[in-house]
Parts: C-alpha cells; sequence; structure tokens
C-alpha cells in the first residue's frame, strides 16, 4: 500500500490555510468580543456608562454632576449611539483583518479584492481616533438637549492619546501593505503577459 506524500507546496498551502484560518478567527474573535463587550456594558450597566459620560462633562457644566439632574430617554439612546460608533469602526477593521486572513487561507494572495479590503481596514484605522472625537463632541450636544437654556455646553476635543497614534500608524502600516499588494499584482500580470 502506497502511503501518500505531501509536495512541499502542498505542505505550504496547508500551513498557508491554517495559519490564515486561525489568525481569521483570532481577528474575527476580537472584533465579537470588542463589539459585544461595549453592548454588554450599555445593557448592564448603562447607569455606569451615562454617569461616566456625565462626570467626564461636568467639568464644563458642573450641573452635570447634580444627581438630581437626569437624562431624557432620547438623550440617552443617542450617547449610545454616538459612544458606539467608534467601537463598530474598531470592530469592522478587526472583521474585515478576519476575512482578508481567510482569503489567505484559501490560497487568495495578492489580488485587487484583498487591496480593497486592506486599504478599506486602513483607511478606518486611520479615521477612529478622529471619529472617536467627533462622537464626544457629539456627545455633548447630545446631553445639552436636557439642559435648561443658556446652560448648554458645546465641548470641541482634538486630542489625540498615546493609543490614538498607535491607531493610527497601524493604519497607515495596512495602507502601505494594501499598496504593495497592488503594485505587486501589476507587476505579476505584466509579467504574465511577457511569457
Amino acid at each position: 500500500m502506497k502511503s501518500r506524500t505531501n509536495t512541499p507546496k502542498q505542505h505550504s498551502l496547508i500551513r498557508l490555510s491554517y495559519v490564515g484560518k486561525s489568525t481569521a478567527i483570532l481577528a474575527l474573535g476580537l472584533g465579537l468580543a470588542y463589539t459585544l463587550g461595549e453592548l454588554y456594558m450599555w445593557f448592564r450597566h448603562s447607569s455606569v456608562m451615562l454617569q461616566g459620560i456625565l462626570q467626564a462633562l461636568s467639568e464644563s457644566q458642573p450641573l452635570l454632576a447634580d444627581p438630581a439632574f437626569q437624562l431624557s430617554n432620547s438623550a440617552i439612546v443617542l450617547l449610545f449611539m454616538l459612544s458606539f460608533f467608534p467601537t463598530l469602526i474598531s470592530s469592522l477593521v478587526w472583521f474585515l483583518t478576519s476575512l482578508f486572513f481567510l482569503r489567505l487561507s484559501r490560497n487568495e494572495l495578492w489580488t485587487t479584492r484583498n487591496f480593497k479590503l486592506l486599504w478599506a481596514a486602513g483607511i478606518m484605522n486611520i479615521l477612529g481616533p478622529f471619529l472617536y472625537q467627533l462622537s464626544w463632541t457629539c456627545q455633548s450636544l447630545a446631553v445639552s438637549l436636557d439642559l435648561p437654556p443658556g446652560e448648554r455646553i458645546f465641548v470641541f476635543s482634538f486630542g489625540l492619546s498615546t493609543n490614538s497614534v498607535y491607531e493610527i500608524v497601524v493604519g497607515f502600516i495596512l495602507c502601505a501593505f494594501a499598496w504593495m499588494i497592488r503594485e505587486s499584482t501589476k507587476i505579476h500580470e505584466e509579467n504574465a503577459l511577457y511569457i
């Protein structure tokens, strides 16, 4: 009885498939954990989340620190959507990264689809910290809906933390890698024309 042996190319494809699928599962898990964690906090501990937002904004408006101050349902819904939006963008980056590695596991290496996927993930990663700051500004406006006229606030935030800079740099790296995929695909197609 003959034993079946794998050629080096088959062995490489098997390893690529295993590593690609494992990394895809890891990235998908991170995206889900990030999203579900935020949802859990909002649905199980919404009072803590709201208190944190009000406490942070109370520097601009001391009335928000008053225990008697209550937010309307519309303001709470707006705060949830505005604070969840940056989380959703970050999770989407992980989902796109997961899809990229899943495609790699299926031996779809240097394709236009992968370029577009990584490019989108990179751009979203670059924009993420700025969207977070925009979200914070909009949250101040949502809280202002329940403040009396003359007491309303507008908090414009445009600061970058170390984590924000890290996300932006990772976004540029993803875009650079996507660009390299696109250029190598063009070179491969040109070489195929001459052969």
